[in-house]
């Protein structure tokens, strides 16, 4: 590790599993101080102890205002923030419910505004806030409306934020991550909502041949966080292995 991240603390939500946990491994592993925020205690208190020092569980659940404030009280003063904490949903548009739509929504694009939102108040100048979109926030997918629709509005925000707080020297940019292969995906539930896909299909279909992996994820967010992006900020960058650079000829 080159310890690119020594003097930066760091909150992770999400961070108790998948890509918010490979990312919070990543940033501890280079030198950061690491919060990790996730609504499940076990896990965050679980990985905060493996970590040792340096790192410590906050309790957040990203779609409640108060939460966000008690952990940011709690996390002190920050210099990193990457919302990381979401949820998927295979449905078709007339088989979505508000309720189902509406919780998406609220999980990937109204915790991602209350964290920027938060971080614009409590981070610290010269900051910098990673959000991890998606793939499908840029190239849609039939089937993933309530998704595509947030993880479109979290890569929208992005920008704006960049263009708000960019006096501050707080550059903010977003990782759109293709298909990535976490456990989460092995889960009965998510497996029964995308039931019927022909995974092998699929990968074949993917330009690098593979799914990826949530340590390559980790990376790209680490190099947006720390200073070897010290001139980049308002940008989307797609981790998908070529799936939206275009369509090869079968």
């Amino acid at each position: 590790m080159t310890q690119r991240c020594v003097g930066m603390t760091a909150l992770v939500t999400g961070a108790a599993a998948g890509i918010g946990a490979a990312v919070a491994r990543l940033l501890h592993a280079e030198g950061a101080v690491v919060h990790l925020a996730d609504v499940d205690r076990v896990a965050g208190e679980a990985l905060a102890g493996e970590l040792g020092e340096r790192a410590a569980y906050v309790e957040l659940d990203v779609t409640r205002e108060e939460s966000w404030q008690a952990a940011f009280d709690r996390a002190g003063s920050l210099t990193v923030l990457v919302n990381c904490a979401g949820a998927a949903m295979r449905r078709a548009l007339v088989d979505t419910s508000l309720a189902d739509f509406a919780r998406i929504v609220e999980l990937n694009l109204t915790g991602t505004f209350l964290g920027t939102r938060f971080a614009a108040t409590y981070l610290v100048d010269g900051g910098a806030i990673v959000n991890v979109s998606s793939l499908n926030g840029v190239l849609p997918t039939a089937g993933l409306g309530a998704y595509v629709a947030s993880k479109a509005g979290v890569s929208a925000l992005t920008r704006v934020a960049a263009l708000e707080l960019a006096e501050r020297g707080i550059r903010v940019n977003a990782v759109c991550p293709g298909s990535i292969d976490t456990a989460i995906t092995e889960r009965a539930d998510v497996r029964a909502d995308f039931d019927g896909v022909d995974w092998d299909a699929y990968v074949r279909s993917i330009p690098l041949q593979r799914r990826g992996t949530p340590d390559e994820v980790a990376r790209s967010v680490v190099y947006l966080a720390s200073d070897e992006s010290a001139y980049v900020t308002g940008v989307n960058l797609v981790v998908d292995g070529g799936i939206a650079a275009g369509r090869r000829t079968p």
